[in-house]
């Protein structure tokens, strides 16, 4: 009985008796290594979600051979000074009509010709106006031939040509 009162008054009176803790005893640290199964199964979970993006990734890459083959065609013809304005023009209007066969359907787009086409052309991707060279671009496709259009700007043309291929869809 003596025993639960000295406690009891030990914890009441901060002037009685302190009793003295001996030092403290931690346990040994848990050793940090890679060797549990978790951190295998994490290891290779990650490994896969890195395939499988390196491989969307090369999809995507394989998919759009279309647009780096028909940039690569217009830059060609756009370097080539010898190269009429007749010909540029139709052959550049030919690549945009190929790479649009490539994204949308065959039915949507391999009728559309003259004013309709530079329609569909400029409704695809925004800031295109491919209409205001309607003129020049008529002449050249179905005439074979080239007036002098003053309206007509070859790099400005090439650029948005460029434009539409790399974000047409």
């Amino acid at each position: 009985m003596n025993s639960i009162f000295l406690h009891i008054n030990t914890f009441q009176d901060p002037q009685a008796t302190t009793l003295e803790l001996g030092s403290i005893m931690e346990p040994e640290p848990i050793a940090f290594t890679f060797d549990t199964l978790g951190w295998k199964v994490l290891f290779v979970i990650l490994v896969l979600l890195c395939l499988y993006g390196i491989w969307k990734l090369y999809l995507r890459y394989k998919h759009n051979q279309y647009r780096r083959d028909a940039i690569a065609e217009l830059e060609t013809l756009h370097g080539n000074t010898q190269l009429s304005e007749v010909a540029f023009i139709t052959k550049s209007v030919f690549i945009l009509k190929r790479t649009a066969l490539q994204s949308y359907p065959r039915d949507q787009v391999a009728s559309l010709k003259g004013e309709s086409w530079l329609q569909f052309l400029d409704s695809q991707v925004s800031g295109m106006d491919f209409l205001k060279y309607k003129e020049a671009i008529a002449n050249a496709v179905y005439k074979e031939t080239f007036g002098n259009e003053q309206s007509f700007n070859k790099d400005d043309f090439f650029n948005m040509s460029l434009k539409w291929i790399k974000r047409h869809a």
